[in-house]
């Protein structure tokens, strides 16, 4: 497994993609810093465009990456190597290298203009989601045959997460408004990654008028710390999940 997971990062540090996506990274961030002069501003203005943009290129890269190496998957497959160690090698080898990339195009700027506890929880929540939609992109590829399908899938899946899904838990809120159903909403919330890492951003910075409805009702049920954990833990099942189901589809599915 391991020899397969070096490989493959071998072959995608020679990826354009990993290199612009860097360097993308990189030029928001100082972008951001250098515009605002307040550095809280910087990172709450930075950690949106993360929130947004770390999810979708992860999620794309990892689908058409593995769409891209569907020869060489069936190759090693064919080899004496468990199916299971191929998936977990390719995810483990495209997670690692997008989380490099995210590290040094965000974390340097980060380091250097705004060091402390609110600058690191915006790096853990980055890396967090981009280990997450890299799972999510290869249960995706693993369990559809066609790649414009999956690109497909994903990009809805990312539309409805980032836009749809907070407009949905608005409406259950204003819906049954004369009903106590916070205790509903809160694990309602954990069905979305993308609001747990603005959670736990927006709870570390504890600015209560930016957390979203979301945010505000896991700081009223949990206060900032619980509400940091519960939403680590979250993310921590986010990630497991659809890499086990990866892992489990390919070990069934009929190269």
């Amino acid at each position: 497994m391991w020899k397969v997971c070096k490989y493959t990062l071998l072959d995608l540090a020679r990826n354009r993609f990993a290199m612009g996506y860097t360097i993308l990274l990189f030029a928001v961030s100082t972008g951001m810093f250098m515009i605002e002069g307040d550095n809280t501003k910087a990172l709450i203005t930075l950690s949106q465009v993360v929130l947004a943009l770390t999810p979708l290129l992860a999620l794309v890269f990892t689908i058409i990456y593995f769409y891209n190496q569907y020869e060489f998957t069936v190759l090693l497959a064919v080899q004496p190597i468990g199916r299971r160690s191929i998936v977990l090698a390719q995810f483990l080898a495209v997670s690692s290298a997008l989380l490099a990339a995210f590290m040094l195009g965000v974390g340097l700027p980060v380091l250097a203009w705004a060091p402390g506890a609110v600058g690191a929880t915006l790096l853990v929540s980055g890396a967090a989601l981009t280990t997450v939609f890299c799972a999510v992109g290869a249960w995706i590829a693993v369990t559809q045959r066609d790649r414009a399908r999956a690109v497909g899938i994903g990009l809805v899946t990312w539309v409805f997460l980032v836009l749809v899904y907070d407009s949905l838990l608005l409406w259950l809120m204003f819906a049954f408004s004369d009903r106590p159903i916070e205790p509903l909403i809160v694990p309602l919330a954990a069905l979305n990654p993308i609001d747990l890492s603005r959670m736990l951003i927006m709870l570390r910075i504890d600015l209560a008028a930016l957390l979203g409805y979301t945010g505000a009702v896991y700081h009223q049920f949990f206060g900032s710390t619980g509400g940091m954990v519960v939403s680590l833990l979250a993310l921590m099942l986010w990630t497991a999940l659809p890499c086990w189901w990866a892992v489990r589809a390919f070990a069934r599915k009929d190269l």
